[in-house]
């Protein structure tokens, strides 16, 4: 009987250690994927894609392509992955000190780079006041327009009350902006106003009068 008991204790100890030694193996990978997270922007206009979002959820890998479904890739060797949607490679690039600074990705058979770049702080200040109610969900909240040659990666907004405010300063004129929801555009559903550009696509029209 004792040695039974002996043998199970062993036994017990061994499927806990090996449980353990999984444990931290899945958190070496996890703390590996988080690299890559952030935001990698291309050309506006080169494209329909021109932001890719990326994020690191435990051991998965996810990139949310501006106006398409966020899709997991597939890691397949360093630095490289499988578009699981797509089924195409994409592959992180890294500079002369080993960080990660852009990313490669096929769209209609052709590869394009996307550049990493780095997020500021919501914009809070200043004379014009942008808000957009619910999104609770939403990670990443951007104000785009004509007033800021239609950077997606410039203004951001900030969780305030039960919805998002994003304050900027613009000179007195006309101009035509819309609301960026992780990677998706949309109109400001607070304001009627609209027009079409020249590429035919339909914007919100704000006008800001001076003092």
């Amino acid at each position: 009987m004792t040695a039974l008991i002996v043998t199970l204790a062993l036994h017990l100890a061994a499927g806990a250690r090996a449980q353990q030694a999984r444990a931290k193996a899945e958190d070496k990978k996890a703390e590996a994927l988080k690299e890559y997270a952030g935001r990698y922007e291309l050309e506006v206009g080169l494209i329909p894609v021109s932001t890719l979002d990326v994020t690191a959820a435990g051991t998965e890998l996810w990139v949310k392509p501006s106006n398409v479904k966020r899709r997991r890739l597939a890691r397949k060797g360093k630095d490289s992955f499988t578009d699981e949607v797509a089924g195409t490679p994409v592959r992180f690039g890294r500079d002369d000190e080993g960080r990660v600074v852009s990313l490669t990705f096929t769209y209609e058979g052709e590869p394009y780079t996307a550049r990493r770049v780095e997020l500021p702080a919501p914009s809070s200040k200043g004379n014009t006041t942008f808000t957009l109610k619910g999104h609770a969900e939403a990670s990443l909240v951007v104000l785009t327009g004509s007033f800021n040659n239609w950077n997606q990666s410039q203004l951001l907004f900030a969780r305030e009350g039960d919805g998002w405010v994003c304050r900027v300063d613009l000179d007195p004129g006309v101009y035509q902006y819309k609301f960026i929801v992780d990677g998706d555009w949309l109109l400001d559903p607070s304001n009627p106003d609209t027009a079409e550009d020249e590429a035919g696509n339909v914007n919100n029209v704000i006008e800001v009068k001076g003092k």
